[in-house]
């Protein structure tokens, strides 16, 4: 990420309408900045090399080729020491995920989501790490933790806080072994694949608000 207090983004989106909404959404976080938005390829590439965007929003749309045309001429362009942080909005995550990751994205996530759990990956994202979130699941009416016992509940505020594995067996007066036991079957419980992407469950849910980020 930049020195500078905020997350500089691109935006890429062939339509006007919903890049302007996008550019709204990331806006209004104190911590994003939208330093550039670009249409087309041709100035993607000219934005991209001008502005060294910590991370670059691609919305595909219905199109993940057009997305991904975009995001291989990015690749084109950047300097061997600069590599986009690239997060590739799509409507099917799970069908798009093969082609994305040959294309060397480490950011996918569904453009059914939320603008707080954009934000979010928005800021995952400009940390150097992978995001590979599918559509948030339907409310069912319960509560998402239902399944879990009463300390994996605790086991997972704390690990979704950014909490160590370390952390939280001195938070709860348990052996790190436990505790990693207890993070396994919450993982296990509720369909996650990594810290990553328990913390986009716990935002999507309002288990966790930003202020938690």
């Amino acid at each position: 990420m930049s020195v500078s207090a905020h997350i500089s983004i691109l935006l890429i989106d062939s339509h006007p309408i919903s890049l302007t909404g996008l550019r709204t959404i990331l806006d209004s976080c104190p911590d994003l900045r939208v330093v550039g938005v670009a249409m087309d390829d041709d100035t993607a590439v000219a934005r991209y090399q001008e502005l060294r965007p910590d991370v670059v929003v691609v919305n595909s749309h219905k199109d993940a080729t057009q997305a991904l045309d975009s995001v291989n001429a990015l690749s084109r362009a950047r300097s061997p020491l600069s590599a986009p942080n690239t997060l590739v909005l799509v409507d099917d995550v799970d069908a798009a995920m093969d082609r994305v990751l040959r294309c060397g994205v480490k950011g996918l996530l569904s453009s059914g989501s939320s603008s707080e759990e954009l934000a979010a990956a928005v800021r995952i994202m400009a940390t150097g790490r992978s995001l590979l979130i599918p559509r948030a699941r339907e409310d069912s009416g319960g509560s998402p933790l239902e399944q879990l016992t009463d300390r994996e509940v605790e086991v997972f505020r704390l690990m979704t806080r950014g909490y160590s594995n370390a952390e939280i067996s001195a938070e709860l007066s348990l052996s790190q072994s436990t505790v990693k036991s207890h993070i396994q079957k919450v993982m296990e419980k509720l369909g996650l694949r990594n810290r990553v992407h328990a913390v986009i469950f716990a935002y999507e849910n309002n288990i966790i608000h930003a202020s938690h980020l």
